[in-house]
Formats: structure tokens, sequence, C-alpha cells
């Protein structure tokens, strides 16, 4: 792993676990000080952290731990479950017996990776669990609305990436489970409700932990 890339890492975790507070300014000169590491090392890092939604730059001032809007990610977490609800409505008669093992496959894959003592488990997870998500965004023949979905996952960046470090995985497990059963008994409408109480379980994990910080 690259240093910025550590760095990253190590400043992403202390704002979720709160050790950095929303509006605490983060000051290179100090950054690099205790990273041992170039001033422009830093700089970087807090770009990246920047496009994440996890840090604000404002000119002349600097950089600060964003703050948290819970209107925000209502909003977002709400507009994310109609649009997901009607993407897997769309998609479940497109597919069949062989998308259903690749759904099956990608979810043992996810208890895989958070069974394992990898360093990267929180990252394998993201990207199984958007492989899933994408699934339906991908087969549900409305391209416009695949872009939406996409377009809304992007500003919640920072939030699902909170939500990796503090749910229950098992749950969320369950719920893909319970979307493939669905498929499997050929069920629009129950597959987009069963997808909807997801998105919306995320986003209650989420209102209690701010509630808490």
């Amino acid at each position: 792993m690259m240093v910025k890339d550590k760095i990253c890492k190590t400043l992403r975790k202390d704002i979720i676990l709160g050790k950095l507070n929303p509006g605490e300014r983060l000051i290179e000169s100090a950054l690099s000080e205790n990273y041992k590491v170039s001033r422009g090392m830093i700089r970087e890092a807090l770009a990246l952290l920047s496009n994440e939604g996890f840090v604000t730059i404002t000119p002349h001032k600097g950089a600060a731990v964003a703050k948290i809007s819970t209107k925000d990610l209502e909003d977002y977490y709400g507009l994310l479950a109609i649009l997901e609800r009607k993407a897997t409505e769309l998609a479940v008669p497109t597919l069949t017996e062989a998308d259903i093992e690749k759904l099956n496959g990608i979810n043992n894959a996810i208890k895989t990776a958070m069974n394992s003592d990898s360093e990267t488990k929180l990252q394998d997870w993201g990207k199984l669990n958007l492989s899933f998500h994408r699934y339906f965004w991908d087969r549900c023949e409305n391209d416009k609305l695949g872009w939406l979905v996409e377009i809304v996952r992007q500003r919640i960046f920072r939030y699902r990436y909170t939500l990796f470090m503090i749910t229950s995985y098992d749950e969320y497990l369950q719920d893909h489970a319970q979307i493939i059963d669905c498929i499997k008994n050929k069920d629009p409408k129950n597959a987009g409700q069963a997808m909807e109480m997801h998105v919306q379980r995320a986003l209650n994990v989420l209102l209690k932990f701010f509630s808490h910080t």
C-alpha cells in the first residue's frame, strides 16, 4: 500500500470513529510532522478525502473535517431506495438461473471477505457489495435509471464507507439472500420491496450512529 493510501486510510478511520471531529481543522504542517511525510503527500491525501466527502478544502483557509448533514443523508438514501427498488423490479424478469448463481457467488464472496483477516477486507466488501447492486442497474434495461443510481451513490460515498465500518454484515447478507429468493420465485414486486428495505436498513444504521457522534 502506498504511503498516501495509508495516510488516507488512517485519517478516514479517525474521522469515522470520531477521533477527528466535524469542522476540525486539518493543518498540513502538523499532519506532516505526525506522519513523517512531506506536506505535498499530505496535500494529496487531503485532496482524495475531499473527493470522498470526508474533508472540505476552502481556498486561503485550508482543510477541515466535513460536517455531517442528516438531512442530506435522509434525502440521498430516500432517493436511492426508490431508484434501486425500481431497478430491481425491472431487472428481475430478465434474470436467468445463471444470473442467480452469479448473485449467490457475489454474496458468498462477501461473506468470505468479511471473515478474512485481510487489511483490505473493507475495500473488498465495498467492491463486492457494489457489484451485487450494480447487477440490477445493468439489467434493468433503462440506462438513465442506472445513471441516476450512480450519481446518487457518488454523493453518499462517505456514508457508505462509514457503514462498512459500523454495520452488521450478517444482516446485509441476509437481505441479499432474500432478494435472490424473490428472483428465484420470479417475483419482481417483492424483490423490489426487499431492495428498498435493504437500503432503508443502511439509512437507519447511519442515522443511529451519527445521532451518538
